[in-house]
C-alpha cells in the first residue's frame, strides 16, 4: 500500500518532530526487546499497551510494566540492560520513515525545525550519528533535559523555545498517544503520521 503525503498545516511557523516511530521506523524493534528484556519474569507486553505509552522513557515504562504485572523483586536495570543490549544488537533493523524525511527535506532552512524525544540523549546521540540527522536539526530535546515526560508538555514547549516560536505556531508530528496530548496540551497543532504511512 502506498503511503500518502503527510500534510504540513498551514500557517505553522515551526516544526517538531517525535523521533521513534515519527522519523524512525524502530518501534517494531522496541517492542521485541521489550518482550526480550521481560523474558526472566515471564511476562508478555501487549502490543495495544506498548503502542499507547510510546513517547514514555523506557525506566519509566519499565515500573509501569512491574506494576501492571504485579512482579515482585523486579530488576529493572537488568531489565534495562537486557533491553538495551538486544536493541544494540539489532540497530540495522530501524530505517528512516521517508515520508516524514521528505517534509524534513523540504522544511530545512525554510522553517526552524526540532525533535522533541522520550528516548534518552545517549540514544539519540546514536540514532542521529547513524542516520545523520544532525545535517537537518540543531535542536533536540530528549528524556535527559527534561522533568516532566510525555504526556506533559514540557518536552515539546522546549523544543518551541529552541526554535524560537511561540507553540501556537508550530505543529508537532507524533505517533504516540501520549505524545498527542503532550503537543495539543501545549497548545500546538498535531499530525498523526500513522494516518499516513
Amino acid at each position: 500500500m502506498q503511503s500518502v503525503m503527510v500534510p504540513v498545516p498551514a500557517g505553522v511557523k515551526g516544526l517538531i518532530f517525535d523521533l521513534d516511530g515519527t522519523i524512525l521506523d524502530s518501534m517494531p524493534l522496541h517492542f521485541t526487546a521489550y518482550n526480550y528484556s521481560l523474558e526472566p519474569w515471564g511476562v508478555e507486553y501487549p502490543h495495544d499497551v506498548f503502542l499507547s505509552r510510546g513517547g514514555i522513557p523506557t525506566r519509566d515504562t519499565m515500573h509501569l510494566i512491574a506494576k501492571d504485572h504485579g512482579i515482585e523483586n523486579f530488576d529493572v536495570d537488568a531489565a534495562l540492560q537486557r533491553k538495551r543490549e538486544f536493541v544494540d544488537k539489532n540497530l540495522d533493523k530501524i530505517t528512516l520513515i521517508e515520508p516524514v524525511m521528505e517534509i524534513i527535506k523540504q522544511y530545512q532552512d525554510k522553517l526552524p525545525m526540532a525533535v522533541g524525544t522520550g528516548s534518552n540523549r545517549e540514544t539519540v546521540t546514536r540514532m542521529f550519528k547513524m542516520f545523520g540527522l544532525g545535517n537537518y536539526f540543531e535542536h533536540v530535546v530528549t528524556a535527559t533535559d527534561v522533568q516532566n515526560f510525555k504526556p506533559h508538555p514540557e518536552t515539546f514547549l522546549k523544543c518551541s523555545e529552541l526554535i524560537q516560536i511561540d507553540p501556537t505556531d508550530c505543529v508537532v508530528y507524533e505517533d504516540g498517544k501520549p505524545g498527542m496530548i503532550a503537543a495539543e496540551t501545549a497548545g500546538m497543532k498535531v499530525v498523526d503520521v500513522t494516518q499516513y504511512l
